[in-house]
């Protein structure tokens, strides 16, 4: 007599349960259709240069897939990445990731791409650079990547940073640590010069991205929470430093995800400053308006992490904090590291562009 399909179907069930829950992707199955692609894969494309529209061999493109876990407000778990290289027709595929890590609240939350080759500015699926503005026209099938030919104008520092990505794009890209060093010494080092072999160093500032890093030290946090361990300081992985948006990750060593504390920052203009707070009340889990920091402020609750934000819309800063229940044992203990972070927003340094911009209107002009 066969065996029951009974047992079949419950163990079946059981590899589901155990799967990660795949997020919907923010791009196109490809660039001549509405319908979301596919963050499991497979990638396939053609890089071009940007001028002459023809192939480019010998780019790397490395996909990176993203993982998270937890209910409602969730934090970075790990990520794995493939990369490949371009040959003389310039087209790529990347496979279908197929090694998922486990657990009924793990999610697959991002797929991104990066393609650089030396000479070119390097390729992105989610910004653009220089200016960091969120890229619309990937897609998950046919992509065309356009590299754009490297301008000498252009801050090796911040490139490098864009740039991200795991060990074949930080070996493509190890040359650019010296003019990345000089450039955070005041000096800007050309790349064109430096592959001529020679050395061309100009004085002048180089555009100021947003540091979140002064907003919150290790030992302020240990001030509020009372924690007696230490902490790996970073910035959340998901987004690029630019001068509109940061963050820091504060992961606690040795211990579990209830124990990490992490925030976002981000500075607009002050409707747009707005936007961003209304968005974060829709999206944020069982969030719930409190008005007890900043402008405008909410408080928000996922499983086992305690989720707040606030606007300070005049200053057009908005902030983000999420912290695990073992770090930060009620909502109040939330409020006082925001609060923090609110008493040291005069040491945020103002970008540029919002420099020039106060200036002209101080002057009666237009910015």
């Amino acid at each position: 007599m066969p065996p029951s399909g009974l047992p079949c179907i419950c163990f079946f069930a059981l590899l589901a349960a155990c799967a990660p829950i795949v997020d919907n992707a923010s791009f196109s199955a490809n660039p001549h259709t509405m319908r979301s692609g596919d963050l499991l894969g497979p990638f396939d494309g053609v890089v071009v240069d940007a001028e002459a529209e023809r192939p480019v061999a010998g780019v790397i493109v490395e996909g990176t897939w993203a993982f998270h876990r937890g209910k409602g407000l969730r934090g970075p778990l790990y990520s794995e990445t493939i990369a490949v290289e371009t040959a003389a027709d310039g087209r790529y595929q990347l496979p279908r990731i197929d090694d998922l890590p486990s657990g009924n609240t793990t999610h697959l939350v991002r797929f991104t791409l990066i393609a650089y080759r030396r000479g070119f500015v390097a390729y992105r699926s989610d910004f653009k650079f220089p200016s960091g503005e969120i890229r619309h026209d990937f897609s998950q099938h046919q992509n065309k990547v356009r590299l754009a030919k490297w301008d000498v104008r252009y801050s090796n520092h911040r490139h490098r940073r864009f740039l991200g990505g795991g060990e074949e794009i930080r070996k493509a890209s190890d040359f650019m640590g010296q003019p990345a060093s000089l450039e955070l010494e005041g000096k800007q080092v050309t790349l064109g010069a430096l592959d001529e072999g020679k050395r061309v160093e100009q004085a002048g500032p180089e555009l100021q991205l947003l540091n979140a890093s002064v907003l919150l030290t290790e030992e302020e946090l240990r001030g509020v929470t009372g924690f007696g361990g230490g902490f790996q300081v970073a910035r959340l992985p998901d987004r690029v430093q630019t001068e509109s948006y940061d963050s820091q990750h504060f992961k606690a060593e040795g211990k579990g995800e209830s124990f990490d504390m992490a925030f976002r920052l981000w500075k607009l203009s002050p409707s747009e400053a707005e936007t961003q707070f209304e968005k974060l009340a829709r999206e944020l889990p069982a969030a719930k308006t409190t008005d007890e920091i900043g402008d405008r402020s909410l408080r928000a609750r996922g499983g086992d992490v305690l989720g707040l934000a606030f606007l300070a819309k005049e200053k057009g800063l908005v902030v983000q904090l999420s912290c695990g229940t073992s770090q930060c044992s009620d909502p109040a203990m939330v409020l006082r590291v925001a609060k923090m972070i609110e008493s040291h927003f005069p040491d945020l340094v103002v970008p540029e562009s919002d420099i020039k911009d106060s200036k002209a209107k101080a002057e009666g002009g237009k910015p």
